[in-house]
């Protein structure tokens, strides 16, 4: 399925026809501060910018999913709203991914309220879109999200964002809201079933030796 294009595109900004500083070249906190008047050019880079990270977050949490472009514009639309909010412009990703994360956990709690009531025996509606060409890594990471299904949805976004998205233990802890301690017995834990499901998923066993040191 092809990237959504940019929805905040809007044509080039200019005041009496004299060229201003580009939009593209400006710091976060000065986008923040540009979203918060109005700017949609800034709001148009904050995507282009950040769309990659909010997306990865979010398939890393949901899987190949027919709703993760939706997902992803839910996202920026919540920022564009409340770009006035941002306390710390200098701090957009990590603001960013905590948008994401508590996106991807309420499109979770939706799905399990859906299996609850028998709408889909799994939660997640039809019509998903062809995943991408890379079979044996498709079938790796759909093993790992069965794997993590079970746990909870704090510790999969936990593992996701600290082994797949590559996020450092400091923004893990903010974008989850728990103590570092909690993300470090949330990550062993996942790390251990992991460990455990290898034995009996063949597609994980190929990559476990490959992000053991990784995952240390």
């Amino acid at each position: 399925m092809p990237k959504a294009q940019n929805p905040f595109s809007r044509a080039e900004s200019k005041a009496g026809g004299v060229a201003r500083f580009p939009t593209s070249r400006l710091g976060d906190a000065e986008l923040v501060e540009a979203a918060a008047r109005g700017d949609s050019e800034a709001v148009s880079v904050v995507w282009q910018r950040y769309s990659g990270l909010v997306r990865g977050v979010l398939r890393g949490a949901l899987g190949v999913d027919h709703a993760i472009e939706d997902l992803v514009q839910d996202v920026f639309v919540g920022f564009l709203k409340g770009a006035r909010n941002v306390t710390d412009g200098s701090a957009l990703r990590g603001y960013l991914t905590g948008v994401a994360v508590r996106t991807a956990a309420l499109e979770l709690r939706r799905r399990k309220v859906r299996r609850w009531v028998t709408l889909t025996p799994t939660g997640v509606l039809p019509d998903e879109p062809a995943p991408p060409g890379d079979a044996e890594g498709r079938e790796a990471l759909r093993a790992l999200y069965r794997v993590l299904d079970g746990p909870g949805t704090r510790r999969r976004l936990a593992f996701v964002l600290r082994h797949v998205q590559g996020l450092d233990m400091a923004a893990v802890v903010d974008a989850l809201g728990i103590s570092e301690s909690t993300l470090r017995r949330e990550l062993a834990r996942a790390r251990a079933q992991i460990a455990r499901a290898g034995r009996r998923e063949p597609a994980l066993r190929r990559y476990l030796a490959r992000f053991e040191e990784g995952l240390s």
